[in-house]
């Protein structure tokens, strides 16, 4: 890109010299990008529902619920979980609803560690859960 000698025989060089070419169109791109108007920085209307779902005991399409209890101790459902690693493994492993489901969700209180969580987590996999989800209350 940029200037040619002449060649040997004495003719004419037959090249298009691009580059005034790209300095008038990135020119132009560039008044174009300054001349835009801003798109419109507008809220989009968003409709929470007022009322929070809670999970019936009953329903038998609500995953299996892990809660984790601020003092460390666990309960699947109602039932609460041993605090050995392989304990957890082998209660989530006999539940009839977290294998037939494959699913389990944990729930935790705010002074938990997350590794506590992360164990149980890796425990409801070991026990042959494909998901584990974690439930919030806040969106």
């Amino acid at each position: 890109m940029g200037m040619a000698a002449p060649q040997q025989d004495g003719g004419m060089v037959a090249e298009i010299n691009v580059t005034s070419m790209v300095d008038v169109l990135m020119s132009l791109l560039i008044i174009f990008m300054v001349s835009t108007p801003a798109p419109p920085n507008e809220k989009l209307p968003l409709q929470l529902p007022k009322q929070t779902v809670v999970q019936q005991p009953n329903d038998p399409n609500a995953a299996l619920l892990v809660t984790i209890e601020e003092d460390g101790s666990a309960r699947l459902g109602k039932t609460p979980l041993p605090a050995d690693y392989a304990g957890i493994v082998k209660a989530i492993a006999a539940n009839e609803k977290a294998q037939r489901d494959g699913r389990i969700a944990i729930t935790a209180s705010g002074k938990v560690p997350y590794g506590q969580v992360i164990r149980i987590m890796a425990a409801a996999h070991e026990a042959g859960v494909a998901q584990v989800g974690i439930a919030s209350d806040r969106l």
